[in-house]
């Protein structure tokens, strides 16, 4: 007769707390459902059941995971909405002029956010120290601004 040594719950149970723990890792839920299917199988094998009865087991509970279970995560964790985040959270913000805008190179220096950032503008209007400005996009460590209102 075969050792069937791995097939006890303590090994599923350990290889659930792993696949758990990598589901951190990697995004996605797919091995928190297998996971769950580990669990199942723990608990079918402290029931004492088989080999067999825990494998069927193990994949029961992973496929009934991953077609109820994940969904119902994606749907709660994965938004399509994106949230943006340092600089590009800056992007339709406004702010101050701090330094007179050069005319001919249409750069200059702006407040936003509590930041002073260097700036270009989309215009060639001059722009000079308390205009406000708009954020229209990010380039590199430079904010692209357009004016909104002028002294």
């Amino acid at each position: 007769m075969l050792d069937m040594e791995f097939f006890q719950w303590h090994w599923w149970a350990g290889l659930a707390l792993i696949l758990l723990i990598a589901e951190i890792f990697l995004p996605g839920f797919f091995l928190f459902c297998l996971g769950i299917g580990c669990i199942g199988a723990s608990i079918t094998a402290a029931l004492g059941f088989g080999a067999a009865g825990q494998l069927l087991v193990f994949s029961i509970f992973s496929l009934v995971a991953f077609f109820t279970v994940r969904p119902l995560l994606m749907k709660r964790f994965w938004t399509k909405e994106h949230t943006a985040t340092n600089a590009d959270a800056l992007v339709g913000q406004r702010g101050r002029v701090s330094q007179d805008f050069d005319p001919g190179l249409r750069l200059g220096r702006v407040l936003v956010g509590g930041d002073d950032w260097r700036a270009e503008s989309t215009t060639d209007s001059l722009l000079r120290t308390g205009d406000i400005i708009e954020v229209v996009r990010v380039e590199s460590n430079t904010l692209i601004v357009k004016p909104i209102t002028q002294h």
